[in-house]
């Protein structure tokens, strides 16, 4: 479960990768990710719009079964803490729900 704060870290690292890396070369990233076949490149106005996303959404937490694959209860949370009490089973688990910011679209 994702909360704010480790969605600033993310940002934050996300930042650092800009400014300290070199986003596009994509050795680094197979490194960095543990995965020999990632071939993406990342530029800074990739990274930068990623890190605008996600200090603008919106954080709701849901309570799924412990495989995560289905819903509990159809309410959305503003809090984990909320969510956990209303969590019906050991078995089911809090996720969290990172959703975009809301646009007036016409």
């Amino acid at each position: 479960m994702l909360t704010r704060q480790e969605i600033l870290l993310i940002s934050a690292a996300l930042q650092f990768w800009a400014e300290e890396m070199n986003p596009e070369d994509t050795h680094l990233l197979k490194i960095y990710s543990g995965l020999e076949t990632s071939d993406q490149i990342w530029r800074s106005d990739d990274i930068q719009r990623l890190r605008t996303q996600l200090s603008s959404a919106s954080l709701k937490y849901a309570v799924a079964n412990a495989g995560g694959t289905e819903l509990l209860t159809t309410e959305l949370f503003s809090t984990p803490e909320a969510a956990e009490q209303a969590r019906p089973s050991e078995t089911g688990q809090v996720g969290t729900l990172v959703l975009p910011e809301l646009t007036n679209k016409v």
